[in-house]
């Protein structure tokens, strides 16, 4: 008994899983997320070069989609309760996503945060050919 109450208050001191959770739920909104593989966009934080983001090879995303805010160079994990895989893939290569939503899970590791999204609007890649500009 004594060790639980120990225990419980080491927590309460040290901030213990209420203080996670709580940092945890942070309301998140993006506009014009870029929408590319976890490797891209990895790369891209470290070195700085959005390139990498719309130049992200398919099989990247065969591995999973994540959303790379270039404004404050965070990494998203998207939630699938409300937004669907075909939906972020018309996105994927030059598309962006607009969404607010809170968090539910940050990866220590490599720092990506697991949006549950409560609102979204995609604009999907542009279709070869659909530049029609001065000629």
């Amino acid at each position: 008994m004594r060790k639980t109450i120990a225990a419980l208050a080491a927590l309460a001191l040290a901030g213990g899983p209420a203080a996670a959770r709580a940092e945890e739920a942070e309301e998140i909104e993006v506009t014009a997320g870029v929408v590319t593989g976890l490797e891209c966009a990895l790369a891209a934080r470290t070195t700085g070069d959005l390139r990498r983001l719309s130049s992200c090879p398919p099989a990247e995303a065969a591995r999973g989609l994540v959303v790379y805010d270039v404004a404050e160079k965070r990494i998203y994990r998207i939630s699938p309760k409300k937004v669907f895989r075909w939906e972020l893939e018309r996105a994927f290569g030059g598309g962006s996503i607009d969404f607010t939503g809170r968090s539910v899970k940050v990866d220590p590791k490599s720092e990506v945060t697991t949006v549950e999204v409560a609102e979204f609007s995609i604009t999907p890649r542009p279709k070869p050919g659909a530049f029609k500009g001065c000629l």
